[in-house]
Formats: structure tokens, sequence, C-alpha cells
């Protein structure tokens, strides 16, 4: 993107977190909030979804002024993890979400046979 889109960009999602601010500051629901400002809950539901998206993009969380989070975002590590694993004294094991039953039953089995 060239500069003067960036800044365009930019200064709509400011834009965009101001409103989300004052929404989720006021103690409304969503939903009367958006009818008493004239937004329609899907536009704003849109602007959250892309504060969010850049977010995550730059790892940043976004805040209220008493620094609570307007943006919840939790980082996932990219690395996949094992759903088990299985430590034992001569041997570590990590099985997969997706593992087919054959398979965590052969290694259960070798397992068995090892200690």
């Amino acid at each position: 993107m060239d500069k003067i889109t960036d800044a365009k960009a930019e200064f709509r999602l400011r834009q965009w977190t101001q409103i989300i601010q004052t929404c989720q500051t006021s103690g409304m629901t969503v939903a009367g909030w958006c009818r008493q400002n004239n937004i329609n809950p899907k536009t704003y539901y849109y602007w959250l979804r892309r504060i969010r998206s850049k977010a995550c993009e730059s790892r940043e969380i976004i805040t209220h002024a008493n620094n609570q989070p307007i943006v919840p975002v939790a980082f996932k590590q990219t690395m996949v993890s094992a759903a088990i694993t299985i430590h034992l004294t001569s041997v570590s094991v990590d099985i997969h979400n997706g593992a087919s039953r054959d398979t965590i039953e052969a290694v259960m089995a070798a397992l068995k046979n090892i200690c």
C-alpha cells in the first residue's frame, strides 16, 4: 500500500476504535447502543473484527483509557502442540489431535511392551 492508503486505513481504525470504546463503556448492550446511535450492528461487528484482526497482525492489545482491553486477544503459538503427552523415564510420546484410534492403540501397546 502507499502512504496515503496506509494513513486512511489507520485513521479509520482509530475512528472505529473510539466508537467501539464508547459502546463498551456505555453499559448498554451492543444492540441497544447501536440502535440509539444509528449504527447497524453488522457494521459495529465488522469494525470490531477489523480492529481485532489488526491487533493480531501487530500483536498489540488495544486498551481503553483505564487500560482495560477493548479487544480481547489471545495469542496462540504457531507451533502445533500435542493433545496428549506421555513422559516416562525412558521415552516421551506426543499424540496430536486427529490421530486415529489405530495409531493410539498401537502406541499404547508399544508402551505396554516397554514398561
